[in-house]
């Protein structure tokens, strides 16, 4: 019973409420510079993806693959990717077709 009389007094509150008004942040002066990493410092990464272009031959043989996007060019994922496909093979079919697909490397 006293649990429903001070909901009903929270409720009925008759005191002024204040209105909340939105302003925007001002905008930065300049950008941060980016943190300089250590080069002995080891470079943490969640997940790497790598895009690849490449065209499936009638006969089945995968070839001509390159990058499209990679989540950290230049640390050698996108040649690596690049090798993965080096052997790989698909269904034969009446015709050439080009394709792309997304390698995810995870730790």
């Amino acid at each position: 019973m006293f649990a429903l009389v001070a909901a009903a007094v929270l409720l009925l509150d008759q005191t002024p409420k204040q209105k909340a008004v939105f302003t925007p942040p001002p905008p930065p002066a300049s950008a941060p510079a980016p943190a300089r990493r250590e080069p002995s410092a080891p470079v943490v990464l969640s997940s790497v993806a790598v895009t690849l272009e490449c065209t499936a031959r009638a006969s089945g043989r995968v070839e001509n693959c390159r990058v499209l996007d990679e989540t950290h060019p230049g640390l050698g994922f996108g040649d690596a990717a690049i090798a993965l496909m080096r052997d790989a093979q698909v269904e034969p079919g009446p015709r050439d077709v080009q394709f792309a697909r997304t390698i995810q490397f995870m730790p």
